[in-house]
C-alpha cells in the first residue's frame, strides 16, 4: 500500500480544473471524501486522512476558488454548483462505496447531495453546520472573509494573521494551514488561495438577502428534508464552544435521521479539525471504523 499523497486534477462539466488530494489504499475498494469549509482547503484534512488510509483510499477535494482549483471568471459559486462538482467526482472514481465527511459548508453540499442523488454512501459526518445556523457565528465568517487580506509578507505572517482569527487552534495545525493556503506571486507577495469572489457568491451582499439569513436560505427546508431522507448512518460532530451550530439544533438533527450520533468535541470551537485535532481525529475513526 503506498502511503504517499498524489496530487490530482479533473475537469468539471464547464471546463475548470478542480484539484484533490488522493492517499491511495490498492487493497481497498472503498473511498472517504473530505468535502472543507469556506476558506479553507485540501490540506486541512492531512493528519486525519493519512490514519483513515490504513484502511481506505483517501480523496480530499479542493472546492473551486479554492486551494488548487481554479477560480470561476463567473462566480458561479453556489451551494448547486459545488453539488455538481461534488457528484462529477464520486462518479468518476472507481470506489464501489463511500464515506464522507464534511465541515461546515462542506456538510451543507454533502447532505444536497445525498438528498438529490442516489449514490453508494455508507456513513455521512457532519461537522459543525445543520439546516439553521447561528446568525452571530455567521456574521462573524462573513466578516472575516470580507475583511480578510489577500497578500502578506511571508507565510509566517499568513500564519500570524490565522492565529488572530482561529483562537483556539493549535499552533502546529494552523502552521499546515499557512503553508499550504497562500501562493507566491510575480510581486514578490504571498497571496491567499480563496477566491474573494467566492463571499460575495455565498452571502450575495448587496440584495435584499443580504444578512445572517443567506447561508442558509432558501436551503433550510431542503436541508431537514435531505437528514429525514438520509439512509447512511450518520455522525454529528460539534465544538462545545460552536459560534455555528448550537446544541438544540444539533439535537434535532439527531432526532431528525433515522441512524445517528452526536458527538460534542470539547474545548473546540468551529474548526474542530485544528482546535482540538486528537479528539476530534478519534471520534471520526472510530465512527468510520
Amino acid at each position: 500500500m503506498s502511503q504517499t499523497v498524489e496530487s490530482c486534477f479533473y475537469t468539471t462539466t464547464d471546463n475548470l480544473q478542480c484539484h484533490y488530494l488522493l492517499w491511495p489504499n490498492t487493497q481497498s475498494d472503498t473511498a472517504c471524501l473530505f468535502l472543507h469549509g469556506f476558506t479553507n482547503d485540501a490540506h486541512i484534512w492531512d493528519a486525519l486522512a493519512a490514519q483513515l488510509q490504513q484502511k481506505r483510499n483517501i480523496i480530499a477535494l479542493d472546492f473551486r476558488g479554492h486551494g488548487d482549483s481554479d477560480w470561476d471568471e463567473k462566480a458561479c459559486y453556489t451551494h448547486e454548483q459545488l453539488c455538481a462538482d461534488v457528484l462529477q467526482l464520486i462518479q468518476q472514481q472507481p470506489f464501489k462505496r463511500w464515506h464522507i465527511i464534511g465541515h461546515s459548508l462542506g456538510a451543507r453540499v454533502a447532505m444536497l447531495t445525498l438528498a438529490r442523488h442516489q449514490l453508494p454512501v455508507e456513513s455521512l459526518t457532519i461537522i459543525d453546520t445543520g439546516p439553521e445556523v447561528r446568525a452571530v457565528g455567521v456574521n462573524k465568517v462573513r466578516m472575516d472573509a470580507e475583511n480578510a487580506p489577500t497578500s502578506f509578507a511571508s507565510v509566517e505572517a499568513y500564519f500570524n494573521y490565522l492565529s488572530s482569527i482561529y483562537i483556539f487552534a493549535q499552533a502546529e495545525r494552523l502552521r499546515n494551514m499557512a503553508e499550504f493556503g497562500v501562493r507566491k506571486n510575480a510581486d514578490g507577495l504571498w497571496h491567499t488561495k480563496t477566491d474573494p469572489a467566492f463571499t460575495t457568491a455565498l452571502w450575495k451582499p448587496g440584495s435584499h438577502l443580504a444578512n445572517s439569513d443567506d447561508l442558509r436560505y432558501p436551503l433550510n427546508d431542503e436541508l431537514w428534508a435531505a437528514l429525514a431522507a438520509l439512509d447512511c448512518k450518520t455522525m454529528v460532530v460539534r465544538g462545545q464552544a460552536s459560534a455555528i451550530l448550537s446544541r438544540q439544533v444539533a439535537e434535532r438533527m439527531v432526532g431528525t435521521m433515522k441512524d445517528a450520533k452526536l458527538v460534542t468535541v470539547s474545548r473546540a470551537g468551529h474548526a474542530l479539525m485544528v482546535d482540538n485535532p486528537e479528539e476530534f481525529e478519534r471520534a471520526v475513526l472510530a465512527f468510520i471504523d
